[in-house]
């Protein structure tokens, strides 16, 4: 039930003895401690105070101004705390003996620790580390620096040099690549002592830690990453880390802790002790789940993937003779997959095994390009020739009038019934005869091959049968790609999705 007041005493009062000609001055000020004791000073003091001191840095903070009339002006700068309580408790300590030292074998100093995580940053999957910024707080208890509540019922100290003058513990940071101190503008370090020798040591540091990724999942992974703190040369048999007994001060972070691509951590803090062959070694860790968004990679990879490979569709659309359009289309889409996959695999480290973007973007890589393999395949369809046999007419048997297709493949026209009519009998309406126009080889065993391209009225035996020409062909082939390629994107899609957002969702728990 106190408080601490830094404040100025000013008094006024007149001596006559004190008067002096104009002529001589017009005011006299002393700034000489020694000079001011020699007047008489009035003596008030302060009832309710616990303890007080004049300041005296860089000077005594005390003047007097005395008038011709002999007006005397006295200023002190007060404050609540002894300056020599300090000195006063370094006679004698030993900051090379820990605090329980005395108290003999196995009666470890036990050092209660806070962690107070102010940013978090640099995530960074390629080098995998991650910086973080936090104030380490440690509370322990040394006897040998108790004083009386008389005194001060707290002692402050901010200068490095008299910090460095306690014992402290030493624990350091085990999976810490780089680490430094604040000392912008002073030192971010301070010490606080009571009246029974409990002591709270705080700082602010800076530290770049490693964190073992597994990108298996990438980008819809879940990484476990640890800040661990161990007690560097003190075994256990000498000092023993603990978590502060409050739990909600043990561990805590910055309320508006944002980080752009990862969810706020979810923290675990446990406390462990490490086997050497030195000793057993007391030791902290805090774990910290941080799971990315993916909403970044759906914008910037997902969805631009899924437009290419939509518009490589639009060759499916395109006429079998555009031949131009639908090449160009199709390679200028491959290439901009390409370049996707090159954006997308930027600022991640090269490893073994197979990343789930690396299973999108090969599977929309393979879409691409099986739209120019289609392509190939219809221009193929298209331009195939069509075969025919058919006999050759002998005197010996002028009246032979039917002819037997061996074989026969179209490239362009419509379609046509084989049918057999004898001479002089009315053609259907539905049948369509072939006129060979071009010889293609010499006559063979006394019959000709014919290279057919467009339809004539000509009847061939056989049952009624319905062909379709080359060119209708290469058209069928598109129309089932445009109902092909879309159904079995979306399944994949369906897999994909269902597959690896279970997995995802089970590695963030």
């Amino acid at each position: 039930m106190d408080f601490v007041v830094d404040f100025l005493l000013t008094q006024h009062w007149k001596d006559p003895r004190l008067r002096f000609s104009e002529n001589v001055s017009k005011v006299l000020e002393l700034h000489q401690l020694r000079q001011i004791k020699k007047l008489w000073l009035p003596d008030p003091y302060i009832i309710n105070a616990k303890s007080a001191y004049f300041h005296e840095i860089t000077l005594p903070n005390r003047f007097a101004r005395v008038t011709t009339e002999g007006n005397i002006t006295y200023n002190a700068r007060c404050r609540e705390f002894p300056h020599y309580l300090f000195q006063s408790l370094m006679k004698g300590y030993n900051k090379e003996e820990w605090p329980s030292y005395q108290e003999g074998p196995g009666r470890p100093t036990r050092v209660y620790v806070e962690i107070y995580i102010v940013s978090i940053s640099s995530i960074n999957a390629e080098s995998m580390d991650f910086v973080v910024d936090f104030l380490l707080t440690q509370h322990w208890k040394d006897p040998r620096l108790r004083f009386s509540e008389n005194v001060s019922k707290v002692l402050e100290l901010h200068q490095l040099r008299q910090i460095k003058k306690l014992w402290l513990p030493d624990p350091y940071i085990i999976n810490a690549k780089s680490a430094y101190f604040h000392e912008i503008t002073l030192p971010n370090r301070f010490a606080r002592v009571t009246t029974e020798g409990n002591i709270t040591y705080n700082a602010r540091l800076t530290a770049k830690l490693s964190c073992q990724m597994q990108l298996r999942l990438y980008p819809m992974d879940t990484q476990e990453c640890e800040i661990y703190l161990e007690s560097y040369g003190y075994s256990t048999e000498i000092l023993y880390l603990h978590w502060h007994w409050d739990k909600d001060t043990a561990f805590s972070m910055e309320p508006n802790l944002e980080l752009p691509n990862f969810m706020r951590p979810i923290s675990d803090s446990i406390e462990c002790v490490d086997t050497y062959s030195m000793g057993l070694f007391s030791c902290l860790k805090v774990k910290l789940k941080l799971q990315r968004r993916i909403s970044y990679h759906l914008t910037q990879t997902y969805l631009p993937t899924v437009l290419i490979v939509s518009v490589s569709w639009v060759t499916f659309w395109l006429s079998v003779e555009a031949v131009p359009a639908r090449v160009t289309l199709g390679i200028t889409t491959l290439l901009t997959m390409t370049t996707l996959i090159g954006g997308a695999k930027q600022g991640l480290p090269a490893v073994s095994y197979i990343k789930a973007l690396d299973v999108w973007m090969g599977t929309c890589t393979f879409f691409v390009f099986s739209t120019l393999l289609e392509y190939v395949v219809v221009s193929k369809a298209s331009r195939r020739k069509v075969v025919m046999l058919v006999p050759m007419p002998n005197n010996n048997n002028a009246n032979t009038n039917h002819a037997m297709p061996r074989s026969s493949t179209f490239s362009s026209g419509a379609k046509f019934e084989n049918h057999y009519s004898p001479p002089g009998t009315a053609k259907s309406p539905n049948q369509t005869q072939f006129r060979p126009h071009k010889l293609s080889i010499p006559p063979q065993n006394g019959s000709f091959e014919y290279d057919v391209e467009s339809p004539v009225d000509t009847y061939l035996p056989g049952p009624t049968k319905v062909i379709l020409t080359p060119a209708q062909q290469a058209k069928r082939i598109d129309v089932i790609a445009r109902v092909l390629f879309p159904s079995l994107f979306g399944a994949f899609n369906f897999v994909y999705w269902t597959y690896y957002l279970m997995q995802s969702w089970d590695e963030a728990g």
